[in-house]
């Protein structure tokens, strides 16, 4: 069970392969990494059970707790207190968000 944030019929964190499905997000679009998520800014904050990420790009992630909590070929991540979905080790995950 992933742990997102629904927004209709997407959430962040979820996986995809288009933008279209990531449309019910307010501004948010399909990544790279191919899962929905939207920028942010401090101004611009993500949607609750997401959080920005602050460091190469400021997306949102999916909070967790456990890798179980994300998408495939994502890890739970501590990042200062924080612990966020990024791309883990697996060698077919695409690079960027």
């Amino acid at each position: 069970m992933l742990a997102v944030v629904s927004c209709g019929d997407a959430a962040i964190g979820n996986a995809c392969k288009s933008h279209a499905e990531c449309k019910s997000i307010p501004d948010g679009y399909c990544a790279r990494a191919e899962v929905c998520t939207r920028v942010c800014s401090p101004t611009t904050p993500c949607p609750s059970g997401s959080a920005c990420s602050f460091e190469e790009r400021m997306v949102c992630l999916a909070t967790c707790d456990v890798d179980a909590n994300c998408s495939s070929g994502f890890t739970c991540q501590d990042r200062g207190g924080l612990r966020l979905c990024r791309l883990g080790s697996n060698p077919l995950a695409k690079p960027t968000l």
